[in-house]
């Protein structure tokens, strides 16, 4: 039997001092902070280690006594960070990494209280859960229970060699596999912390917010969740067919010297890790859990019919620092169209450099996020549409715009994070607490307007509204970027 890290820290039942749930699969014991639950390091799934290695997740196994889950799991194997708050910095890696957290209302397990199940981002290459952004605490204040996990990245998450295929299971695309598990263990247990099991929010940002996309085009997850938020997710407009990825990983292994599915198996995590690791993986068409892209999907009608919300920020090209030269590859690739699109930012009074870049992060993820909203818009979804320019006060001098990323302190409302490496002052705390309301609202009832709030109006074809949240404050503005954004949309048509 596979041992995890978390069965290693069963407690006597005598030593009880934290709050205690009892779920499917045992007694767990987790910390209460000021009125809240936090119960960390939940193992969702057995070690992916050993023969369970490129296995879709099986079953954790279950214990007697009671589980200490006091602590985070280990975070899934990555390149290591060299400042924190990364994997490798603060908290230990591991291929057992198969772990979710839950933060809940004290005395709450009576009650049915809206979930949120937190996806990271990190280019399906790096991300955890551990990640002190992504606490719960403020959520939670707002009678939400907030669940996050872990999942499998790089090569151990996203990798289909034809000797790995299973009969019964869907190969390949193991992080989103660990997805689902972890959202079929919330339907199973969430009502033990007090949550309501028929009221789950997936919600995401860049990757997880591409897991969103793809979870919602997923007939493996159909009736898993029902709202979703994607923030900065993206087209998702390519998956790698199975036929490629076959052939990719099967020259990989042969490089390492491995052809079998044992040969494979016992290969170091080092080795399977190949660091450094830069480009980000690939979702592959693996006819289970992904069939086509999440844009096939849409024009198919094939995308989860739930209420929406999605966005992105203002200074998206900050991704051009991992990404060095994407901004002149694509134009470039636009030919006479490209240097036309770029000549429409400049008459904004941008430069060429600033224009270049610019033009990349609105059709990474601006123009996305609008297309995405005008298509459930199309169907008569119900879709609200954000755009992220806030700054807090103190960065603006050295700051030229919200950066991908930079909203999840807002969202998350992390006025004590250790990540936040600036002070907060009273304007970035009601912009932060605004934007933990709208999210929690939608999660409570698919609406994210509430009582103190400036309305928010759903998107429709006819008005293409979104809400700025910029310096200026919260306000809905119509049409936002047209002449641009539609002028980039036709240049880049495929």
């Amino acid at each position: 039997m596979l041992m995890s890290a978390a069965l290693m820290a069963i407690a006597a039942p005598a030593v009880w001092a934290g709050p205690k749930v009892q779920i499917a699969d045992g007694a767990i014991e987790g910390v209460n902070t000021a009125g809240i639950d936090r119960y960390l390091g939940i193992p969702y799934a057995a070690p992916p280690v050993g023969p369970l290695r490129w296995r879709a997740p099986q079953s954790p196994a279950p214990w007697s006594g009671v589980l200490e889950a006091r602590q985070y799991g280990p975070d899934c194997v990555q390149m290591d960070m060299d400042s924190p708050p990364g994997p490798g910095f603060v908290n230990p890696e591991s291929e057992d990494c198969l772990y979710l957290n839950v933060w809940a209302p004290e005395n709450a397990a009576s009650k049915k209280l809206p979930v949120m199940v937190w996806i990271y981002g990190g280019a399906f290459i790096m991300g955890a859960s551990s990640y002190p952004s992504y606490d719960g605490t403020a959520f939670v204040k707002q009678d939400v229970i907030v669940v996050s996990m872990n999942y499998r990245v790089g090569r151990f998450g996203f990798f289909a060699h034809p000797e790995l295929s299973e009969p019964s299971e869907a190969t390949g695309n193991f992080g989103l596999m660990d997805q689902i598990a972890a959202l079929k263990w919330v339907q199973a247990n969430i009502a033990a912390f007090g949550g309501d099991a028929d009221n789950v929010t997936i919600f995401g940002e860049s990757a997880g917010a591409s897991s969103v996309n793809f979870l919602m085009a997923s007939p493996v997850a159909k009736g898993l969740f029902h709202k979703a938020i994607a923030q900065s997710g993206g087209s998702n407009a390519y998956v790698k067919p199975l036929d490629k990825a076959h052939a990719d990983a099967v020259a990989w292994g042969d490089k390492v010297g491995a052809k079998s599915a044992d040969d494979l198996r016992k290969l170091p995590a080092a080795t399977v890790l190949g660091a450094p690791v830069i480009a980000p993986e690939s979702v592959i068409a693996d006819g289970q859990i992904v069939l086509k892209s999440t844009p096939e999907a849409y024009l198919a009608g094939e995308i989860a019919d739930i209420p929406y919300l999605v966005g992105a920020n203002d200074y998206e090209e900050s991704l051009i620092k991992w990404l060095p030269g994407a901004e002149k590859k694509l134009i470039e690739s636009l030919g006479s169209k490209g240097e036309a699109i770029v000549k429409l930012y400049m008459a904004e009074g941008a430069s060429r450099e600033v224009a270049e870049k610019r033009v990349w992060g609105e059709y990474a993820m601006t123009l996305p996020a609008r297309w995405r909203a005008d298509q459930r818009a199309k169907s008569g979804g119900k879709v609200w549409l954000y755009r992220f320019s806030y700054v807090p006060e103190t960065l603006r001098s050295t700051t030229p715009g919200a950066g991908h990323e930079n909203e999840i302190e807002m969202v998350f409302d992390i006025r004590d994070s250790r990540t936040a490496r600036h002070d907060w002052t009273a304007a970035d705390l009601k912009m932060a607490s605004s934007m933990n309301r709208y999210w929690a609202n939608f999660a409570k009832t698919g609406n994210p307007n509430g009582d103190g709030l400036p309305q928010w109006p759903a998107y429709t074809v006819k008005s293409r509204t979104l809400m700025h949240f910029g310096k200026d404050g919260i306000a809905p503005v119509k049409d936002f970027g047209k002449a641009r954004l539609d002028a980039l949309e036709a240049a880049t048509a495929k």
